[in-house]
């Protein structure tokens, strides 16, 4: 099997390092392409291409697959330069961070084209380029498959074959909810991430502050390293779905905000943390997606819920700690303002 790598970068680096790793099993060859040819070699260095071709129509010529992992404002110029050579049978598997407008390119330039399947690994860094490329990248991670009307079963095939290569777990969505979920468990908190830093590093105290700032700060504020070319291109392909979330974001740092300022919720504020520290920990221990209990989960274990971990320890005796100190606040603060007035 010949396949075609356009974009060299981190993402398609590291599908040509698993590709030929385990070249004996899936006997292909794999030649890359890339608009910077210098990040073309090095993807040869590291291995994660046989070869390497001039232009985008070399590249894909006799080939049998087509992985376009360009960045994604680059994927409508990519189609533009190979559709002309592509052959009919030629399978086109796109690695973009949202897929609608991707989709519609393809309608645009490939109208008749059967073998083209929208594809997103879940999987990434910060850092770019084929020196940070992973065989094992793809290890485990979701991998988001959307047709198109025409795509072909063959296509669709192609495209399990590729993940379940790569080691990665697949699921189909249509183009729209892929773009409205990934706005707002990737694209979102990336933003955020770009704000929160941006607002520090504006400050005055900036010098201080990066002093003092340790693992919560960095770990809260990662992404704003993204590769501000694909921040960019995510950002305008997917706008509207990104800020609905966002939108939504604002006003959940909003109720925060009311609930820290105002003394007669602190029993809500403390619920609130809490709750989203008990969800938060059963998220990182593996529990995701929908759950179809079984006879076996029927019992007391599987009904484990907030309350009952509210209701237990330590955790009663915070709260209730927290409820009597907020009653004597708001004691203090009434009498203060009665003597203020009597005065």
């Amino acid at each position: 099997m010949r396949v075609a790598i356009l974009g060299t970068g981190l993402i398609g680096s590291s599908l040509g390092l698993r590709l030929r790793r385990d070249a004996a099993k899936t006997k292909v060859e794999v030649i890359g392409y890339d608009r910077y040819p210098d990040v073309a070699q090095q993807a040869r260095k590291v291995g994660a291409v046989d070869s390497t071709a001039h232009t985008p129509q070399q590249a894909v010529e006799g080939a049998d697959l087509i992985i376009l992992a360009t960045p994604l404002l680059a994927i409508r110029k990519m189609l533009e330069e190979i559709a002309p050579v592509v052959g009919p049978d030629a399978v086109i598997i796109d690695t973009g961070s949202t897929k609608a407008d991707v989709l519609r390119w393809v309608d645009e330039l490939l109208p008749a084209h059967e073998g083209f399947v929208g594809a997103h690994p879940m999987a990434g860094k910060t850092q770019t380029g084929p020196e940070a490329a992973d065989a094992d990248l793809f290890e485990g991670a979701r991998w988001v498959i959307v047709p198109t009307t025409r795509t072909s079963e063959r296509a669709t095939n192609a495209a399990l074959w590729l993940a379940e290569t790569v080691g990665a777990k697949s699921m189909f969505m249509d183009a729209s909810e892929h773009d409205a979920y990934v706005a707002a468990i990737s694209h979102m908190p990336m933003l955020a991430a770009t704000a929160l830093f941006a607002m520090e590093r504006a400050s005055d105290a900036w010098p201080e502050l990066s002093l003092l700032a340790a693992g919560g700060f960095r770990d809260t504020t990662r992404l704003a390293g993204t590769d501000p070319a694909m921040a960019f291109d995510i950002a305008v392909t997917n706008r509207e779905h990104t800020i609905h979330w966002l939108n939504r974001y604002i006003g959940a740092l909003i109720d925060l905000r009311e609930r820290i300022a105002d003394p007669e919720l602190e029993e809500v504020l403390f619920r609130q943390l809490a709750e989203t520290s008990f969800e938060y920990s059963a998220f990182i221990n593996g529990k995701v997606g929908r759950e179809e209990p079984t006879d076996t989960q029927a019992g007391a274990a599987a009904a484990f819920s907030f309350q009952d971990f509210l209701a237990g320890g330590w955790m009663r005796e915070k709260l209730s700690e927290v409820t009597g100190d907020s009653e004597r606040r708001l004691e203090e603060q009434g009498r203060r303002s009665r003597e203020r007035r009597e005065v």
